[in-house]
């Protein structure tokens, strides 16, 4: 009975972290046994930001091991998911935002010009039409349209009494975000 999974890598996390640590994955050595964020693509991969926020692996189908990589900034890391486009984003503690617009280098990114006010940005959610939506602590919520070259701030966010931690869109008229204390919000628009 219990022999229906198969692993999909050949080791553990704690083992690539240290096969790989002279090869200068900084932080590696502070890996304490858990992911704070964990995504998956449509494609099926992978990518998983440790929880101290000094490193995040990626995985895709038909690797046989996860892939560390450097934090590209000074701040630690808050959360990553991946683009419909393609590519990644990236959110640091302290609301700065970055995109990786080239798959074959995901530690290639830019710095979007966000203005994030220092509230930390929690989750990036897309709309079937490519309007993105970023959503973070104390009610912090932004809109952007035009894949994020600017961003207007959704000051309705701020009467929420909490965080928003996860926006998703099912289609172009449903959309959620979920917060703290049982928040739940209904997109309308």
């Amino acid at each position: 009975g219990g022999m229906l999974w198969t692993a999909a890598v050949q080791e553990t996390v704690d083992a690539t972290l240290n096969r790989t640590l002279s090869s200068g994955i900084s932080g590696a050595s502070y890996y304490t046994g858990q992911f704070s964020s964990v995504k998956r693509s449509a494609e099926g991969k992978y990518v998983a930001v440790s929880s101290r926020g000094n490193f995040y692996m990626t995985w895709e189908p038909g690797q046989t091991y996860w892939q560390p990589h450097n934090r590209t900034s000074a701040r630690r890391l808050q959360d990553m998911g991946w683009r419909p486009q393609g590519g990644l984003w990236l959110a640091t503690r302290g609301g700065d935002l970055y995109f990786n617009t080239n798959e074959a280098d995901l530690e290639d990114f830019k710095q979007v010009n966000f203005g994030s006010r220092g509230f930390g940005i929690l989750d990036v959610g897309y709309q079937p039409n490519g309007t993105l939506w970023a959503a973070g602590g104390s009610g912090t919520l932004y809109k952007s349209s035009n894949r994020g070259n600017s961003w207007s701030r959704i000051k309705g966010g701020d009467k929420v009494p909490g965080n928003f931690y996860a926006v998703k869109f099912m289609s172009e008229k449903q959309g959620y975000i979920l917060g703290n204390a049982g928040i739940l919000l209904r997109y309308i628009g």
